[in-house]
């Protein structure tokens, strides 16, 4: 197994982004997967490939022969092609390549991932891709990405191609399971490219089809290891407080109107950041509809103070699980494996 990674010429500011770099090259060799990636010998790019040499393990470098001496190409890598130009680079590093991880870096480093990104969006192929977000530095991007979701731009299933999470072996580990979306591109007026859409036009009351999970916000708020849950009146499960965005309304705003409403407490929307997105099935629908789930941290003011229909909030835990809905027992099982429930 190879692995693209995109990250930068340069270190960027303090040594975090460095150590990150280097942490990764270190955790592919050992788990005996291969290094692919832009063929540079300065910046994160050459510490990444540094550290995987000196682990033992597989780097293989591609460069276009115009950026070779400016980047300086590395000339102690397991192999290293020399390209005609940007656009053969990017081909030839996912031709090699299983998956791809984007690391922190600049305009080029976002150019790579976007472009990879939108050919999974064209099915061009199924390959996983991941943010590695150190020190959240992908956060401004991510709430960028939820503006084009609000403003039509970006399809919900597209969006959820990205993982994101501040530990790449969190987003190695789920790359073995990644399945890419089953359907294919669709235009942004909704008219399909060859596609079957029969599903798409079956009502559901809500306006929302069938093959389209109910889109929701998530508060994550985790207190002396427990993770913070409500129920609403007449619900037998507990849920992550939170709910539906407005129309228009970008995810900072959405969530904090909901938690304002649910728990009257005012929500900081500029510490708001991504812990996962996740699918499973919804409580209270039938035929096997699924509730997607963007679950943010963030910091809060105020006296948790159950309201509107909330009937009780508890702290839970992993022995609760069986008292939450299914995607809040996905979330309690992610915060266990990183360490933030007791």
């Amino acid at each position: 197994m190879r692995i693209c990674v995109f990250c930068g010429s340069s270190t960027g500011n303090g040594t975090v982004y460095a150590e990150a770099a280097t942490a990764l090259g270190t955790m592919l060799a050992r788990r005996g997967i291969g290094l692919v990636y832009g063929g540079a010998s300065v910046g994160t790019m050459g510490l990444l490939a540094d550290a995987v040499l000196a682990a033992g393990g597989e780097a293989i470098g591609v460069i276009p022969s115009q950026l070779a001496d400016r980047e300086i190409a590395h000339v102690g890598l397991t192999e290293l092609h020399v390209v005609a130009d940007m656009h053969e680079r990017k081909a030839r590093m996912s031709e090699l390549a299983d998956g791809f991880l984007a690391l922190p870096g600049g305009a080029g480093t976002l150019e790579e991932l976007f472009e990879v990104w939108t050919w999974a969006q064209l099915g061009l192929h199924g390959k996983p891709i991941g943010l590695v977000d150190v020190e959240g530095y992908y956060q401004p991007l991510l709430r960028f990405v939820e503006h084009m979701v609000t403003a039509g731009f970006l399809r919900t299933t597209y969006r959820d191609m990205i993982m994101v999470d501040p530990n790449a072996g969190v987003l190695l580990d789920g790359f073995a399971d990644y399945r890419p979306p089953n359907d294919k591109w669709v235009d942004g007026n909704g008219n399909g490219k060859g596609n079957d859409l029969s599903e798409a036009v079956v009502g559901h009351g809500n306006g929302q089809s069938a093959a389209e999970p109910v889109d929701v916000l998530a508060w994550i708020l985790v207190r002396d290891g427990k993770l913070l849950n409500v129920r609403t009146t007449g619900k037998k499960f507990f849920y992550l407080p939170g709910g539906k965005r407005e129309p228009g309304e970008s995810d900072p705003v959405g969530l904090a109107r909901e938690i304002g409403e649910e728990l009257g407490v005012r929500i900081d929307q500029r510490s708001i950041r991504l812990f996962d997105l996740v699918t499973d099935e919804a409580d209270g629908f039938a035929n096997g509809r699924l509730v997607r789930m963007a679950c943010y941290f963030a910091e809060y003011e105020g006296e948790l103070t159950p309201g509107r229909e909330i009937a009780e909030l508890d702290w839970v835990g992993l022995d609760d699980a069986l008292r939450c809905a299914p995607a809040g027992r996905q979330v309690l099982s992610r915060l266990a494996e990183r360490g933030l429930l007791s």
